[in-house]
Formats: structure tokens, C-alpha cells, sequence
């Protein structure tokens, strides 16, 4: 049926008062600038992290600490946050439009808000704080200096971590989407095309494994650099590596929408507009994991795992594989863009080839474990209890056992394979050589790296058994950490007259097990020692508690399985 004229520009005005609608959800006035100088992007919303997304921008500061820090609008600050590693010092801010915003890796809060943090500090005698003010308690105005910016928690230079959170469900969304301005006039930069063909018999070019073809141009007129087609017979799926630059910047951040379509369909599509933390660790199943796991790279691949419920795939079909029967012409193209909506492209053919002989069904040489279930696995040595929903989709479990070495006290266990992502923990048990047993309070059980690097996962002993609870496959063990933490002084010695400086600095380290706690003192009253894990430094700054005359200078560490150490020392002021 033919409508009518007026009916088609009606329907047409309903379709772009919904487009604009759903493009301008969010408010574009209400934020100004956290910073006092122009946006230059580090980082981009939803980047692909290690086991997570980002979930901010992170806006360069120059280079330098201590630049003022803003107030993006009228609110209260809702929560503080001070620890060794993550955000490090960080403010949260409610605002009356349903948004947060949130302010990390802060050296130093403003007058108000450090005082009253400090106190808190001091009243719990703990540097790791997770403090909830009162509402209204800290109001701050839309401009007003919040905080100075820095290089604190797991930050790897100066810079500000900025985001804007619903308040509501504590979800992140994209900042770029509220009105900040960040120069980005140039295309997101495609650097590499990957095929893997789906199903049992597939093929790509007549073989049964993954391709990579080399591409050649630049912006919208990327293309294959031998020929335009490709043959594939059964199902194909399609992984994108790539990166973008903005203006101002040398930083290869992340991009953050891919579309790709094929046979005239849109078969997959990715957006970073939002997500929840609880899904972040579904990076590791967006990403071709064991490419990640081996080279470092990351393609973001189009098929979607049974259990990958990513919020940030806004379109899937067929879970993002491609069927082609033979003799058939499907147009495929690949778009990516930046968070400015800068596109680049990349436009090829795949040709249906000769459907593949139907291979002989592989006998299965382990046990399988489903993504739905619970799954257990024990040997005398060993016990496993994996929930189904620690796999993002089922394998055929695979597991051996090597012997031990003079540094452990437990078989090697090689569980599964370390390119094999996991989506949550599960219950490992490994039994303990029995000339261990008296030691027990000293044990942990280890992840081994590649090249055979300990890395302490806790655990507890019960019945001949070291239990934990492990978030990753791969070669597993039990070692004893018999050694105590090192504490190292940087600027005081025994007796030192420290009147021409301002803090005490010290170094602690563990060789296994890790940093647990530690508490320093002055006179036998507790001080606030500021930690900055990744470079293993304490810091006190002089304060009220540092003495005219003689003090008494004390720093216990205890590490992971209780091993402690003490440093002692008379300090003249």
C-alpha cells in the first residue's frame, strides 16, 4: 500500500525527532571542564585494558603534577576514596542531574576536603580509607578546586583520571558524550584484519585456520593489499585491531564503535557508550584472548561467546559469524570510529568457495566442562570446582602434572590452558608434600608465569590440602614464604638530625606472599604514612607529631603469611 504524502513526512519527522531524541540524552551544558587548560586525551572511554575496560578518559596534565583540579558542576562530594593501587586519591561528586562525577590518581585534596579526610585517617590509623561523607556534609560549587592532580595509585604518569557515572546505578558512560571538548579531527587507524572461519568444516582461502591478509590505504579507503576477494566456505567471523589518535596527542588510544556489515546486514555492532563494572571483565571474551595471551595484541572479535552478556554490543546477528553458502558474492565492510564519530573503513568480497568435506568427528580426550553447570575435577593431588559461569563458552578440559622443584612444596600443576580467559573464580585444592606440613601457616598457593615467575594467590590449609580461590588457568603450585618483608630507608638513618627535610621515606618489599599491612609510629603514637605501592615508597610529612628534639622513629610490615619485620630509629628534629 502507497502512503500518502503527508503520512511519509510525518513518519519522516517522528524518525528525526527520535534520532535527534536518542542522540542528545545526555546533558551537553551542564559539566564544564575539570581542567584549566585544553582536553588532550591519554586514554579513552571503554579502552581495552588488562581484564577490563576503561572506564573514563584520562586527560594529560602536562607532564607535571599539581595542577588545580574543578568542580564540573554544583554538588556534594559522595564518597573518597584513598588506597595504594587503583585510582589511588579520588574524589566522587553527586550532581541533581542523575550524574557523578569522579576525579582519580589525585595528589592532594583542597583544604576542606584534606582536613577532614586526615582526620578520618588519623581516627582509624589507616592510610587505606573508603570514606562516605554525610550529604551536604562537603558541598562544592560548579568551578570551585576540588583537589590537585597527580600521579597516585596504579597511575603510570602524571594525569587526571575523569569520570561521569549514573548515579543511579553507578554505571560509567562516556564523557566526550556530555560536552567536553577534545580535539580529535583525524580517522581512527585500522593496523590489522583477521578472519576465523566458524564451524567444524569452514574454511578460509581452502584452510581450516584463522587469517590475517595484509591491508593497505588509510582512512575510508583501506582494502586488501592483494586483491579485494576472499573465499570462505562455511562460517566466517571477523576480528579488528586498531587504534586513534587525537589532535594535540601521540597517545594510540582505544577507538569506540565498530560496525561491520555483510550480505547488506548489519552483523555486528559495538558502541562504548556504557556499561556496568560487574561486566568489564567481559573484555577478555570481546577480545581474541589467546592472540592477547601470546602477542599482546588485541583484535575485537565479531562472534560473541553463548556466555558473553556484554551490554556494549548494540547489534549481533547470528552471533556475529558470517555463513556463506558456495558460489555466492557477500560485500563486507568494517567500520571504525573514534569518539567524535571519525570514521575509517575497510570494504572487501568474500566468495562462498567449495563446502569442505565433512571432517571425521575428533574423539574427545578430556572431560568436557559446560558454561551452564558446575564442573568438578580431582585427582589424589588436586581438586577443582569451577561454576559454569566462570567459562564463556563449554571446553574439553585438559589437565597433567609435572613434578616439583627444590623451591615448592607441591606438584606443578598445568591446568587447562592460561589462553583460555575466565570470567570469575573458582575453588582449586592442591595437596601439600608432607614435609611441609609443619610450615603450614607459611603457605601459599602460586600462579607460575611463562618463564616460571611466583605469583602468590593466598590460600588456606585444611586436611593435607593449600585451598584458594583462582581466576585464571594455567600452572599452578604451593611455595612457603619464610622470609620477612624488607624495609629499606631513603632519607633517615639512626640517629639523623632531619631538621633540614620535610618527610620520612622508606621502601618495603616481599618476595612472595605480598604487603599485608604496616603501621608507623612516631614517640609510640601512630602517623599517617602515605603508600605508594607501585613504587613500594612510604611517605610521612612532617607534621604536629614530629617533635621538637629526640623522636623515636618505628615501622612494623607483616606480610601475607604473618612473617614481620621492624625498623627502628632515633631521629633529632
Amino acid at each position: 500500500m502507497k502512503l500518502p504524502q503527508l503520512h511519509i513526512l510525518l513518519l519522516l519527522s517522528l524518525l528525526t525527532s527520535y534520532t535527534a531524541h536518542s542522540q542528545s540524552n545526555y546533558p551537553k551544558n551542564d559539566f564544564i571542564s575539570p581542567v584549566e587548560f585544553p582536553i588532550l586525551l591519554s586514554g579513552t572511554f571503554a579502552e581495552l585494558r588488562p581484564n577490563h575496560f576503561h572506564s573514563g578518559i584520562d586527560i594529560k596534565t602536562q607532564g607535571v603534577e599539581g595542577k588545580r583540579i574543578l568542580a564540573c558542576a554544583d554538588g556534594y562530594v559522595s564518597r573518597i576514596r584513598v588506597s595504594p593501587g587503583g585510582y589511588g586519591k579520588a574524589i566522587y561528586i553527586t550532581h541533581s542531574n542523575g550524574y557523578s562525577t569522579v576525579y582519580g590518581h589525585l595528589s592532594a585534596f583542597n583544604n576542606e576536603i584534606g582536613t577532614w579526610v586526615k582526620a578520618e585517617q588519623y581516627r582509624r590509623e589507616q592510610f587505606d580509607v573508603d570514606l562516605y561523607p554525610q550529604e551536604g556534609q562537603l558541598r562544592v560549587k560548579q568551578g570551585e578546586v576540588i583537589a590537585y592532580s597527580g600521579n597516585s595509585g596504579s597511575s603510570g604518569g602524571p594525569h587526571l583520571h575523569f569520570e561521569v557515572r549514573e548515579t543511579k546505578t553507578e554505571s560509567p558512560v562516556n564523557p566526550l558524550l556530555f560536552g567536553f571538548e577534545a580535539k580529535d579531527y583525524t580517522r581512527p587507524t585500522l593496523n590489522a584484519l583477521r578472519l576465523y572461519p566458524e564451524g567444524k568444516n569452514s574454511l578460509i582461502n581452502r584452510k581450516p585456520q584463522a587469517f590475517t591478509p595484509e591491508i593497505a590505504g588509510w582512512g575510508v579507503n583501506y582494502r586488501l593489499a592483494k586483491g579485494d576477494t576472499i573465499e570462505v566456505s562455511g562460517g566466517v567471523s571477523f576480528g579488528i585491531n586498531a587504534h586513534d589518535l587525537l589532535n594535540g596527542s601521540i597517545n594510540k588510544n582505544g577507538i569506540s564503535r565498530i560496525t561491520i556489515t555483510g550480505a547488506d546486514k548489519v552483523i555486528f555492532e559495538w558502541k562504548a557508550e556504557i556499561f556496568s563494572f560487574s561486566e568489564s571483565r567481559y573484555i577478555n571474551s570481546l577480545i581474541d584472548y589467546a592472540s592477547y595471551h601470546s602477542s599482546h595484541q588485541r583484535f575485537i572479535r565479531s562472534k560473541v561467546d553463548p556466555n558473553n552478556k556484554l551490554s556494549l554490543y548494540k547489534k549481533v546477528l547470528n552471533n556475529g559469524v558470517l555463513f556463506v553458502e558456495e558460489g555466492t558474492i557477500h560485500p563486507v565492510k568494517i567500520e571504525i570510529a573514534d569518539g567524535t564519530e571519525n570514521t575509517s573503513a575497510i570494504s572487501f568480497v568474500i566468495k562462498g568457495g567449495k563446502a569442505a568435506l565433512p571432517a571425521e568427528k575428533p574423539a574427545v580426550n578430556g572431560q568436557i566442562f559446560s558454561h551452564k553447570q558446575l564442573n568438578k575435577f580431582s585427582t589424589p593431588h588436586l581438586k577443582i570446582s569451577l561454576p559454569g559461569n566462570c567459562l564463556y563458552d563449554s571446553i574439553v578440559f585438559e589437565y597433567h602434572s609435572t613434578g616439583g622443584s627444590k623451591t615448592t612444596c607441591a606438584s606443578v600443576h598445568h591446568i587447562h590452558h592460561a589462553s583460555t580467559p575466565l570470567h570469575d573464580y573458582y575453588d582449586l585444592s592442591l595437596r601439600v608434600d608432607s614435609v611441609w606440613l609443619k610450615k603450614q601457616d607459611k603457605l601459599v598457593v602460586v600462579s607460575l608465569s611463562s618463564s616460571g615467575k611466583p605469583s602468590s594467590q593466598g590460600g588456606k590449609f585444611e586436611n593435607g590440602f593449600l585451598n584458594a580461590r583462582v581466576r585464571e588457568f594455567g600452572r599452578f603450585t604451593v611455595m612457603a614464604d619464610t622470609t620477612a618483608p624488607a624495609i629499606k630507608p631513603v632519607n633517615i638513618s639512626n640517629n639523623k638530625d632531619v631538621k633540614a627535610q620535610k618527610s620520612i621515606r622508606v621502601t618495603i618489599s616481599d618476595n612472595l606472599s605480598g604487603i599485608k599491612s604496616y603501621r608507623g609510629s612516631l614517640n609510640g603514637k601512630w602517623i599517617l604514612m602515605d603508600y605508594d605501592a607501585k613504587n613500594s615508597l612510604l611517605v610521612y610529612d612532617f607534621d604536629e607529631r614530629m617533635l621538637k628534639g629526640n623522636n623515636d622513629f618505628e615501622l612494623e610490615v607483616t606480610d601475607g603469611v604473618g612473617n614481620k619485620s621492624v625498623y627502628r630509629a632515633k631521629l633529632i628534629n
